[in-house]
C-alpha cells in the first residue's frame, strides 16, 4: 500500500481532545473502528504556537509522536517533558498523555496509532 500526502486532505480539529486552539491533521490512514491489533492511523500534524492537545487515556491502543519542528511540552502520565526536532514520545496502553507547542513558531508531529 502506498499512502500520499498529495492525495490527503487537511482536517482541522477544534480542541482536540479538550485541548487549546486547531490541530490541523492530514490523516493518511485512518482505521478508527479497527478491532484487530495492527496499524489504526497515521497523521502528520501541525499545532500553532499556544494551542494544545488535551490530556487523554489509552485504553486498547498506544500512539507514538514523531516531533519534527517546534517546540513544546509532552505530558505522559503527568510529567512534563520539553520535546523538539527529532524527539519520540511514546504512550503505552493504560497511560495517559497531551502536548502543548510552547514555541514561537508551528510545531510539525507525526501521529502513528496502533491497536494492541
Amino acid at each position: 500500500m502506498i499512502l500520499r500526502k498529495s492525495e490527503s486532505e487537511v482536517k482541522k480539529f477544534d480542541k482536540c481532545h479538550d485541548g487549546k486552539g486547531i490541530l490541523l491533521c492530514t490523516e493518511m490512514l485512518a482505521e478508527y473502528q479497527r478491532k484487530e491489533p495492527g496499524i489504526k492511523f497515521y497523521h502528520d500534524n501541525i499545532l500553532q504556537s499556544g494551542d494544545s492537545i488535551g490530556e487523554h487515556l489509552h485504553k486498547n491502543d498506544e500512539e507514538m509522536y514523531i516531533i519534527v519542528d517546534g517546540a513544546g511540552t509532552m505530558r505522559i502520565d503527568g510529567k512534563d517533558e520539553s520535546v523538539g526536532p527529532g524527539d519520540i514520545c511514546l504512550t503505552r496502553r493504560g497511560h495517559s498523555h497531551s502536548l502543548v507547542n510552547t514555541g514561537s513558531s508551528p510545531m510539525r508531529f507525526l501521529v502513528i496509532g496502533v491497536v494492541l
